[in-house]
């Protein structure tokens, strides 16, 4: 680790413990938009704040010079009356970062909201950045490689599984229905969209499609070619089910099967 470095983890980890809130801790290593310091923070953030739980959901290559991340942290605070009851406080943040720097973060608190008869889950948002001339590399980035737009909205997706037969009842999800029948359809153009989707997920789905099509005679041209391998060969990990289990898997690992 460089002196720079090293410098900004002791300096925030100093305040951190005078603050005594992880989330603060959190926040002013983010604020340094210097994501190699965050990394190492984030890595090591177990080992360094008592009752702290954390870990990476994602992170993986958006395109050639862009990488988005989802982080998870929860934090165990002990009842002051009764040592053996504790209340978990949970967090999360999203990144868009290059090798070196932060593009974008949010850092947000889990809560609860009742909609309806039940209680739902939301994020709220403790702090934001975003560097506007570097977001908008990212976006002609992602245009140059797919050939559209970045859909913002596709961005730090963790509930969408890739995969089939999942669960107890063994159901494909959602996303293997769609791409079924649309393969069923013969809707290459459909399966295309997916392809050019921010969502690592869903390319994988559509390449699983699009090399269905191709066994009966479908052609796929150079371009998309160009495009399948890009995803295939994309670094980090993406949400995967088979059975009862759901996990995070090297992307190249899910996609070697899609010979080209």
């Amino acid at each position: 680790m460089n002196k720079q470095v090293l410098t900004i983890l002791i300096g925030l980890l100093w305040v951190g413990n005078i603050l005594g809130q992880v989330q603060y801790d959190v926040k002013r290593v983010l604020e340094t938009k210097n994501f190699v310091a965050f990394k190492e923070f984030a890595d090591n953030l177990y080992d360094k704040e008592k009752g702290v739980n954390s870990h990476w959901i994602c992170f993986r290559d958006l395109t050639t010079d862009f990488k988005e991340g989802v982080f998870f942290f929860e934090k165990s605070i002990p009842d002051k009356n009764n040592s053996s009851i504790s209340s978990v406080y949970f967090f999360r943040v999203t990144l868009i970062v290059t090798e070196k720097n932060i593009v974008y973060y949010e850092l947000s608190e889990q809560k609860n909201k009742k909609v309806g008869t039940s209680w739902k889950p939301y994020y709220d948002p403790i702090d934001k950045y975003k560097d506007d001339k570097a977001f908008s590399n990212l976006k002609n980035s992602f245009k140059s490689i797919f050939q559209t737009d970045l859909n913002e909205s596709e961005l730090f997706v963790t509930d969408f599984a890739y995969g089939k037969h999942c669960g107890f009842a063994g159901v494909n999800p959602i996303g293997r229905q769609q791409i079924e029948e649309w393969v069923t359809k013969k809707d290459k153009a459909q399966l295309l969209k997916w392809l050019k989707s921010a969502n690592t997920e869903k390319q994988v789905y559509a390449i699983d499609g699009l090399f269905q099509l191709k066994k009966v005679g479908i052609i796929l041209t150079d371009k998309e070619l160009e495009i399948i391998k890009f995803v295939i060969n994309k670094d980090g990990t993406m949400y995967v089910c088979s059975g009862c289990t759901h996990y995070y898997d090297e992307i190249s690992s899910v996609t070697k099967k899609f010979k080209l």
